[in-house]
């Protein structure tokens, strides 16, 4: 786990969009999605809930934030 990793997360989380989370980063949105997966893989946990709409954090999610 990684800052960035962290970093890219709890931006994704705020602005509830993968796709408003990568323009205010600065960062290709493939790259941010990949981050955030590599994060959910290492940590063995779904951290945020993804649809056509955007991202929401599940459970575990909520308490990486909170944390």
């Amino acid at each position: 786990m990684d800052l960035r990793q962290l970093e890219y997360f709890i931006r994704v989380a705020e602005l509830g969009s993968f796709t408003r989370a990568s323009a205010a980063l600065g960062v290709a949105q493939p790259a941010l999605s990949r981050q955030v997966r590599l994060l959910e893989v290492e940590l063995r946990q779904n951290l945020l809930q993804r649809n056509g709409r955007g991202a929401a954090p599940t459970e575990a999610g909520k308490l990486l934030l909170e944390h």
